[in-house]
């Protein structure tokens, strides 16, 4: 009589654990360990078709996940090609943790590295177009969940710059297509067209848990830049002077309307 093979537990665990947060790649035989050692066949099914089930449905809630991560995406790309692309990513990109919210982290990085385009000199735009909209709804997602302070009151009425403060989260973006604009159609239903190329710069704002986004134009965005590295109202003017010939004399004009409408919008914190 055969004496069947015993693993510590923590073995087995591991084991089943890789397999099924990678269920592309096949279980990795040892002497010892294997399929046959760890999962009992039946008379239905050998010890692989039964893993195989576990790692089929797996496999449906990783893209399940990446279908809600990047929702605008799917729609972009179609579900066929966006399936396609998914299922490649997570081979090579396989779950870490069953906390799946960072999932799609590469995805972006992922599609620059595989665009049918790469080794060409000239371009197509419309990769270029589908990465920026991942960055986008993967950012989304992330500042979504950032734990940060809520429990603050926003500035309501005019005060000195010195004591002006960007609520905590708060993101600066600029993209080379209408991402933004895109994004909303889409969430809408009212069902976009892939758009031309042209620089678009927008802010994406959190406020007791509430998503705002808000366009704004590129000398917007190099100021809440700076605001967002650390940087005072008086030294964010001086960068601008300094750095993107921006004289005083237009800042005394622009920066008064700005406070205003951003006062107004909740960029500020007490």
């Amino acid at each position: 009589m055969t004496k069947k093979a015993t693993f510590p537990l923590g073995t087995v665990q591991k084991w089943m654990q890789e397999l099924l947060l990678n269920p592309y790649k096949t279980a990795q035989e040892t002497k010892e360990l294997s399929v046959d050692t760890i999962v009992k066949s039946s008379k239905r099914l050998n010890a692989e078709s039964h893993l195989a089930i576990y790692q089929r449905s797996y496999i449906a809630r990783l893209r399940d996940c990446m279908s809600k991560q990047f929702t605008a995406l799917e729609y972009a790309l179609g579900e066929d090609l966006f399936i396609a692309f998914a299922d490649e990513y997570l081979h090579h990109y396989p779950s870490k943790n069953y906390n799946l919210i960072a999932l799609g982290k590469n995805f972006a990085e992922y599609l620059e590295a595989t665009r049918p385009d790469k080794d060409q000199v000239i371009k197509e735009e419309w990769p270029d177009f589908m990465i920026e909209l991942a960055q986008f709804e993967y950012a989304i997602n992330i500042i979504f969940e950032e734990k940060a302070e809520e429990d603050y009151k926003l500035v309501t009425s005019n005060i000195n710059d010195e004591s002006l403060q960007l609520i905590p989260v708060c993101y600066p973006f600029q993209f080379q297509f209408p991402i933004r604009a895109y994004y909303t159609d889409f969430a809408n239903d009212l069902k976009p067209e892939l758009p031309f190329a042209k620089p678009t710069f927008c802010v994406i704002l959190r406020h007791e848990y509430q998503l705002t986004f808000q366009d704004i134009n590129i000398g917007q965005y190099y100021f809440l830049t700076y605001l967002k590295e650390g940087f005072s109202i008086p030294q964010v003017k001086d960068k601008l002077i300094k750095k993107h010939n921006v004289s005083l004399e237009q800042i005394n004009e622009f920066w008064p309307i700005w406070k205003e409408q951003w006062i107004k919008k909740g960029f500020f914190r007490k």
